[in-house]
């Protein structure tokens, strides 16, 4: 594994970390949701940044399916929570 793929799970992970965290910490959901998903996007960044460089390895993959699977999972369980955060971002 290269730079780009190892880089790539650590912001997939943190990202799920954060996401996770969110609503533990119910205070504070619309800034730690929004990290969540910025992390999680620079993360799904990275891995396609090292599929476009032919980086060896399918680890890579880690952070395309964490975002899409937690994207799919948060708007079938909460699809209010994506609401919630869109109108907390255009205030």
């Amino acid at each position: 594994m290269k730079t780009l793929s190892k880089l790539s799970i650590v912001f997939a992970v943190i990202g799920l970390l954060v996401l996770g965290s969110s609503y533990i910490y119910s205070n504070y959901i619309e800034p730690l949701m929004l990290t969540g998903f910025v992390v999680l996007f620079i993360g799904l960044m990275l891995s396609f940044s090292a599929m476009f460089k032919r980086e060896q390895g399918k680890m890579k993959l880690l952070a395309v399916a964490a975002f899409f699977l937690f994207g799919f999972i948060i708007s079938w369980n909460g699809p209010f929570q994506i609401l919630r955060l869109l109108t907390w971002i255009k205030n």
